[in-house]
């Protein structure tokens, strides 16, 4: 019996490419686009996009939807002396800090959602503690109603009463495209979701490099 495995491997071979090829041309730029996140508002489509603020980050400078500039971005929302859901979240949501802090086209955003101990002083203490040396990654605080509108009304985290004194309490990280549109949600302490996260950054960055998302 004549060995067939030579040619098994290069039919195996050849058809590489074929597959490469064709998972190339399922999309114009070889991936496929992220979503954007929607509602219906009087019967229209539209994207949920985060709404204009200002609070203040570790630095005690002013902070602005303005101020992120021609980037993207990824937010979360979180308090210093929570006792182990933030501290795990925001040590995830480090790594990824860590891997695209020298790109200027990316930042990072964590509220707190107890503004009334979480004061700047503070909040630059906790920054260090996780080593958030580099200004690619700001700790804000500001106005609870601010921040509350922005968790609920913007980001779509939870429904938030006007009159509660609960804490909203969040595991969700959500990338933000430089539309400020809600292009995916991501769970703070599934490492399998903090890696598909560091795969959506890049992946956006490069729809704005190849120009597709002027077209969205």
């Amino acid at each position: 019996m004549k060995n067939k495995t030579g040619p098994i491997i290069l039919i195996a071979l050849l058809a590489i490419p074929v597959i490469w090829i064709f998972l190339w041309k399922k999309t114009e730029f070889g991936y496929e686009p992220l979503p954007i996140y929607t509602e219906v508002i009087f019967g229209d489509t539209v994207p949920l996009t985060i709404d204009t603020f200002t609070l203040y980050d570790q630095y005690g400078n002013t902070f602005t939807r303005d101020s992120i500039g021609d980037r993207i971005f990824v937010a979360n929302f979180f308090f210093a002396n929570c006792p182990d859901v933030c501290p795990q979240m925001n040590s995830n949501l480090k790594l990824v800090t860590e891997k695209f802090k020298d790109n200027p086209g990316v930042v990072f955003l964590s509220h707190t959602v107890d503004p009334e101990n979480d004061t700047i002083e503070a909040l630059a203490e906790y920054a260090s503690d996780f080593g958030a040396e580099n200004n690619s990654w700001h700790f804000l605080t500001g106005k609870k109603r601010t921040i509350y509108d922005l968790a609920s009304k913007s980001y779509r985290l939870v429904s938030v009463q006007k009159d509660t004194n609960t804490f909203i309490h969040s595991e969700k990280i959500i990338l933000v495209d430089k539309q400020f549109r809600i292009r995916g949600y991501y769970e703070g302490r599934d490492f399998k979701d903090i890696q598909k996260l560091e795969d959506d950054i890049p992946f956006l960055l490069k729809l704005y490099k190849d120009g597709a998302e002027n077209k969205r």
